[in-house]
């Protein structure tokens, strides 16, 4: 078979035999052919591809040329601050967008931010949309601190349109600790466990500020309270963390609240903190199988219990069902076996709403890494909740037997994101919206391991990683061992789970 090509005009020829008069005639084996052929293709695609980028930035250029000059010529006939700028400014932030010239749109949004708030005063809410396009570049620019300063603007126009205690107000400080628990991962050193301290502080004066504004009794005090409990649980990970992080998160803990809440009832802290270091000198000492800063997660279980009051105090059964079983969540966090009668009551509780026992029996069979970071007042939306967690293929190519015991079947728990390698078995809280949501490259690490009848994890294989990194996968499998899981439950007994399979992704810091 002879293929003609053009514009090479070379003939290609199947044939495996081809003497010196197939070469003088222009006639080459295939293999050949496609071996010139493709990299020419190749080089000839990025020529292309450079010429036509080269010709849409001239056309953009050009552009961008008109807009400014129609910007000077608005300028010269109507001021510097006339609204009828924002046109072209508008224009002019788009095509430095395309050009991905961000110190340029950062200086257009400056500048149309000026204008609009000359126009209608400070505090108008038309300024709203400009601060967050001010937040989307600042974060391009990886501006950290800059970014705070735009989330404060936000928070005082809430609080000038619709006062101190709104929810508007509330929703805006919410927004700005999850962004400092975004910085957490993005800054470095010292600045993260300040960066967390920060967030931890701001849960806690929502709080304050949601008592002081509803009854006792108010459903509306629900997610407070647990994210204030929550907020707990993410201070005790980082002073449990297995890595440098955790000197400053102790050494930051101990400077706000004191050593004493490092220390256990049975196992005092060392501390001298009149010597040179002051709180440097913090030494936690727990017992058994205590975490350091147990106090905290005590603490946290308070607030869980003003949501099981609340529960009653609203006659609903099944909230008080779910608080019970939160409540199970944050014992088993502190080592106390407590937990699991905890579980068992919870379970019962929810039969007694009319629960299906078969639903019951299916999420209770499957591990849960514990807290679980929203309360869901209702166990249908905690069992969707699992179901999206855990949504997907078995990662390993497992043959599944169809008379075995259910039990001893592959189990797929979805994916993790670890919030940072400092914090490699914390998972990622959710940014509060769209708004700071920060794409970064990660490792993925798919593994199999067991989970045992107390929810700890043991026996750690990678079946895959992407891209393959040692040093990574040696702490994301550290990082396994020390997760946290609500044990599988059969029946009424706690039982260990083999494999189980987990997708667990965490920062990849070596790009950029």
């Amino acid at each position: 078979m002879l293929i003609n090509v053009h514009p090479m005009r070379v003939i290609c020829f199947t044939s495996i035999t081809c003497d010196y008069s197939c070469w003088r005639r222009g006639v080459l084996p295939l293999s050949l052919c496609l071996a010139v052929l493709i990299p020419f293709q190749l080089v000839l695609m990025r020529q292309l591809t450079a010429q036509e980028l080269a010709i849409q930035t001239t056309e953009l250029m050009q552009e961008l040329q008109r807009y400014e000059t129609q910007l000077e010529d608005y300028e010269f006939e109507y001021g510097f601050l006339d609204l009828r700028l924002l046109e072209p400014l508008q224009s002019i932030e788009t095509l430095h967008q395309s050009l991905g010239d961000y110190e340029e749109v950062k200086s257009i949004q400056s500048r149309r931010l000026q204008i609009t708030r000359t126009a209608v005063g400070l505090t108008h809410l038309d300024i709203v949309p400009l601060v967050e396009a001010l937040v989307r570049t600042e974060m391009r620019l990886a501006n950290w601190e800059q970014v705070s300063d735009h989330l404060e603007h936000l928070r005082t126009l809430a609080v000038s349109n619709y006062g101190i205690d709104s929810e508007q107000a509330m929703l805006a400080q919410e927004r700005q600790a999850s962004w400092f628990m975004t910085r957490v991962y993005v800054d470095r050193d010292r600045a993260r466990a300040t960066n967390f301290m920060e967030a931890r502080e701001i849960f806690k004066k929502l709080l304050i500020s949601a008592q002081a504004k509803y009854a006792e009794d108010d459903l509306r005090l629900v997610p407070w309270l647990n994210k204030r409990a929550y907020s707990l649980y993410l201070l005790v990970a980082g002073l449990n963390a297995d890595s440098s992080v955790v000197t400053n998160w102790i050494r930051e803990t101990a400077r706000r609240d004191g050593p004493a809440r490092l220390e256990t009832l049975r196992a005092r802290g060392f501390n001298r903190p009149f010597s040179v270091g002051g709180f440097n000198q913090v030494i936690p000492v727990t017992e058994g199988d205590e975490p350091v800063g147990v106090a905290y997660l005590r603490q946290a279980n308070g607030f869980i219990n003003d949501i099981a009051e609340i529960a009653e105090a609203n006659d609903d059964s099944e909230m008080a069902a779910m608080a019970r079983l939160y409540h199970g969540d944050y014992a088993y966090l502190q080592g106390r076996s407590v937990g699991r009668q905890d579980y068992r009551e919870a379970k019962e509780m929810l039969m007694k709403v009319g629960i299906d026992e078969a639903r019951l029996e299916a999420f209770f069979n499957r591990p849960m890494i514990i807290p679980v970071p929203i309360f869901f007042t209702r166990f249908g939306e905690l069992e969707a909740f699992q179901h999206d967690m855990v949504a997907g293929q078995l990662l390993a190519e497992t043959e599944l037997k169809e008379e075995s015991d259910p039990w001893d079947q592959p189990l797929h728990l979805g994916s993790f994101r670890a919030w940072e390698p400092g914090l490699a078995f914390v998972p990622m809280p959710v940014p509060y919206d769209e708004l700071l949501a920060l794409e970064t490259p990660i490792y993925s690490i798919d593994a199999k391991f067991r989970i045992t009848s107390s929810g700890r994890v043991s026996g750690v294989k990678v079946l895959a990683m992407e891209p393959e990194d040692r040093r990574t996968r040696r702490r994301a499998v550290r990082a396994m061992r020390m997760l946290q899981f609500r044990p599988a439950f059969y029946g009424s007994r706690a039982r260990a789970r083999e494999n189980v399979e987990l997708r667990y992704q965490i920062t990849n810091e070596s790009e950029p």
